[in-house]
């Protein structure tokens, strides 16, 4: 029976010795680091404490020397005012001097004891302050405004010092929040005449808190003696309620705080929002008994430090990386195999769910809910390799069918990449802009931008407006739609043809280039078929195209309008062609079959009206008729009437301007649950869909004739629909209803005249 192996220690550490040289200088490495970092923070620290105690004594020195400033503007008038004590009126003129002397300066004024002029009455006070025109005198003492009440009054008649009162808000004077220089005048005899004022606006103290920071986010604060905001940065630059956080901190005597190197600023650490920083104040020489802060983030004053650190943790990484590959070498290429494999499997991983990815951008759930009514769509894109550049796109806004289809030039990743942002960008666009050739510019600067690869895209965008079958589209640089028609032509085959498009650049190309719009107008049943080159340029194993006469005659050969069946007959086709051969390039296409549906229609009448506000009596009547026939509740046919209301007082204001004579026809038409009120004018071009909201918080007593806008319109009908055809504009109002007596929509088949 053999003997178990005994454990031995000096053989672990031998075999064991590189691991462990590396772990060695690993730490090592770490210990250096660390000295290193300390040793240079505490550094900075000392550099801080210079640079925020240089800041707090530079902006005390520029605050002291306005303030000074003032208090001798105020002392050189003193002696004026005490020479013109016989003169109460020239009192204005002076303080009307002594406001102009100081940009900064609001306003000023003597407040004369109670009766010392009893011509005057009992109050007299003269006050100049600055306005955009100038300076303005008043005499604001009186019943309304008794000084005597007001604290510096107080305080300077009793205590007979000349003194600088905290912010406060003047709401006679300068009628602003001010800080006011306050001071005696004795007549010749010495007796107390009054108090002299003079004010100052804060905005000069914002100003030279926010001049020159040592960081980016540090900030000023300048407090009163007992902790009050009197300046604080801009809310632009920093919250309001960051600046009291830092005044609470202050304020309060539990929180620790600290004394500077220099022992001439306190300061505070602390934590807020997720940034750590440090509070350094003091308090300013002399009166005003204020106090200065400054506030600093360690993020940005370590910031160079952290960078440095991060690099010397990498370099770190880097030799430890090497030492261990010297360790391990031996066993790489075994890894090696089993890394590639790895690998492998990631990016087949990644291809597919890109691919998931891409096919989830396509709107297949959303088409399916347009194949109810006057649209049938269906798409399809089959990528050449596991994710493609082809895209395509379809929704239905305001009566009207946006749609694009495309191909990005080149393949794989970045192709799809580009792909999906088109996608993205085509929706966001088309959500808020009719006009195809809009929406094409704005796609093309958007492709332009930081375009190095030199990418672009072929794309066709159209926007079919659906109770018209206007077709308005653009095309960049891709291929010619097919035009599917009902009937059949001489050699019994269905009739079709290319779509005449102006060829246009691809987007991605030249920024500044202007694309064309073109129109035509689609006839009911017809049928129009997109795809991209993955078609035309497919190849047989004779490596022959199958071009564009093909599709062309297998279409006409189908003998189908549906665009499901197109779809499914094209990859049928084209698989038969192709007969094996790899496909080169992504495919895809879209179709869409136009059919308005065409109901029982219950109801179809006009009222035409001439342009005056005054005729929207008669409109409201007609609406309301409208709505009695169709048995429409009393609150729906109030909103109808509004929405109407609106819409047409609209066109009344704007498609015919004022002095400007025309005439407006509403036509309202239903079946058995929609109703539509269809206007009509020769007015000029005037798209109300476009047009700015208004303010919906008045009511409907206090709103203008047409002040609830198109906002108001669109939350009251289900959808609206705006289009220009020969020179009018057409304006369709939608919305679905449920009668309440369905007899009465029985009577009226059988008996329209009711």
């Amino acid at each position: 029976m053999s003997q178990p192996k005994r454990f031995s220690f000096s053989h672990f550490i031998r075999k064991q010795s590189k691991l462990l040289l590396v772990i060695t200088a690993a730490l090592l490495l770490e210990l250096i680091s660390a000295a290193q970092y300390y040793s240079s923070r505490n550094l900075m620290e000392k550099e801080l404490e210079k640079r925020a105690e240089s800041e707090l004594t530079l902006k005390a020195i520029i605050i002291k020397s306005t303030l000074n400033s003032t208090e001798d503007i105020m002392k050189s008038h003193l002696w004026d005012i005490q020479q013109d004590l016989s003169r109460p009126d020239s009192m204005f003129s002076i303080v009307r001097r002594m406001v102009a002397m100081n940009r900064y300066v609001q306003g000023g004024s003597v407040s004369f004891a109670p009766n010392y002029y009893p011509t005057k009455g009992l109050l007299f006070e003269p006050y100049a302050q600055k306005t955009d025109t100038g300076v303005i005198n008043r005499q604001i003492g009186g019943a309304n405004h008794d000084y005597r009440e007001i604290e510096f009054y107080k305080k300077v008649t009793t205590t007979g010092e000349s003194q600088w009162v905290d912010p406060y808000y003047d709401n006679e004077g300068a009628k602003d929040t001010v800080i006011s220089y306050v001071m005696p005048v004795h007549d010749t005899s010495g007796k107390l005449a009054g108090v002299t004022c003079i004010d100052m606006a804060l905005d000069w103290l914002s100003d030279t808190l926010n001049y020159r920071h040592i960081y980016p986010s540090s900030f000023d604060l300048l407090l009163t003696e007992d902790g009050k905001i009197i300046a604080h940065p801009a809310e632009s630059r920093i919250s309001l309620s960051t600046s009291e956080y830092i005044t609470q901190l202050i304020n309060d005597s539990t929180v620790e705080r600290g004394q500077s190197r220099s022992g001439r600023t306190k300061t505070i650490s602390f934590k807020r929002d997720g940034r750590k920083g440090v509070v350094y104040y003091a308090n300013m020489k002399g009166k005003p008994h204020w106090q200065i802060a400054v506030v600093c983030y360690d993020d940005e004053v370590y910031e160079s430090l952290n960078k440095l650190r991060l690099h010397m943790a990498l370099l770190m990484f880097l030799a430890f990386g090497i030492l261990l590959y010297m360790v391990w070498r031996f066993m790489r290429s075994e890894k090696q195999l089993s890394m590639k494999t790895l690998e492998q499997q990631r990016i087949g991983n990644e291809l597919r769910i890109a691919n998931s990815i891409q096919q989830a951008l396509l709107p297949t759930d959303e088409m399916s809910h347009m194949n109810e009514d006057d649209i049938n769509i269906q798409g399809a894109l089959i990528p050449a390799k596991d994710v493609g550049g082809d895209l395509y796109n379809a929704f239905v806004r305001d009566g009207k069918l946006f749609f694009c289809i495309g191909d990005v030039s080149g393949k794989g990743i970045p192709s799809a990449l580009i792909m999906a942002i088109t996608q993205t960008l085509f929706r966001n666009i088309a959500s808020r802009e009719n006009n195809p050739a809009h929406i094409m510019t704005q796609l093309n600067e958007m492709a332009c931008r930081n375009n190095k690869e030199n990418i672009f895209v072929t794309l066709f965008v159209g926007v079919l407006d659906l109770p018209t079958g206007n077709l308005r589209f653009c095309n960049a640089g891709h291929e010619m739609p097919l035009v599917v028609e009902e009937g059949e032509d001489d050699d019994n085959h269905i009739k079709c043809h290319f779509l005449d498009v102006i060829a246009n650049l691809p987007i991605g190309l030249f920024d500044d280039f202007h694309y064309e719009m073109q129109s035509i107008n689609m006839k009911r049943g017809s049928t129009l078929f997109l795809y991209t080159d993955g078609l035309t340029e497919a190849r047989d194993p004779q490596n022959h195209l199958f071009g564009r006469n093909r599709i062309k005659q297998m279409i006409s050969d189908l003998g189908s309008t549906a665009p499901k069946r197109m779809v499914e007959f094209t990859t049928e086709q084209l698989s038969h062609y192709a007969n094996g051969t790899e496909q080169s390039d992504d495919l895809t296409i879209l179709a869409f079959h136009y059919l308005p549906v065409v109901g029982t229609v219950l109801l179809d009448e006009q009222l035409t009206l001439q342009n005056d506000v005054s005729q929207v009596t008669s409109l409201n009547a007609f609406v309301k008729e409208v709505a009695e026939r169709l048995s429409i509740n009393t609150s729906l046919s109030r909103q109808l009437r509004l929405a109407v209301e609106e819409a047409v007082v609209n066109v009344m204001e704007y498609a015919y301007p004022a002095g400007t004579k025309g005439n407006i026809n509403v036509r309202a038409t239903a079946n058995h649950h929609l109703l539509k009120f269809i206007i009509t004018d020769k007015g000029v071009s005037f798209n109300p869909t476009e047009a700015s909201t208004a303010d919906t918080t008045l009511t409907a007593e206090e709103r203008p004739i047409g002040g609830l806008g198109i906002l108001l319109v669109r939350q009251l009908m289900d959808s609206i629909n705006y289009e220009r055809i020969d020179g009018k504009n057409v304006l369709t109002l939608s919305k679905e209803y449920v009668s309440e007596d369905n007899k009465a929509i029985t009577d009226l088949k059988q008996h329209p005249s009711k």
